[in-house]
């Protein structure tokens, strides 16, 4: 039987980013492993933040290789950077794994 990897939250940034290795690759797993693990977020990292009328939007992204410096290159139009980080490696390859939000119109979504 094949053994899974935990999922490692490796860092929070605003706009309530959240970076993991070890995402499960089935959404039913990703969703459960939320459901499981989202009040532990709240305590722990403050997300997701609410707004006045209970919207809010979680973007869970793969960590990848970790943090790269921007070059100002084309190669940087894949990268996703931190402005709440001071160091020049601070971007990450943009490859999202889920995006969990509600909102009046829809209510709880899973993206």
């Amino acid at each position: 039987m094949l053994q899974r990897l935990p999922v490692e939250i490796v860092a929070v940034h605003k706009g309530d980013i959240i970076l993991v290795r070890h995402f499960p690759y089935l959404k039913s797993r990703q969703i459960a492993w939320w459901e499981s693990n989202k009040d532990m977020i709240k305590a722990k990292y403050g997300i997701p933040h609410k707004s006045e009328d209970g919207y809010y939007s979680v973007n869970i992204m793969d960590f990848g290789e970790g943090y790269r410096v921007d070059r100002g290159t084309d190669e940087g139009s894949g990268l996703l950077c931190f402005d709440d980080m001071t160091v020049p490696a601070r971007c990450i390859e943009k490859i999202p794994l889920r995006r969990i939000g509600w909102s009046q119109n829809s209510g709880l979504f899973y993206r």
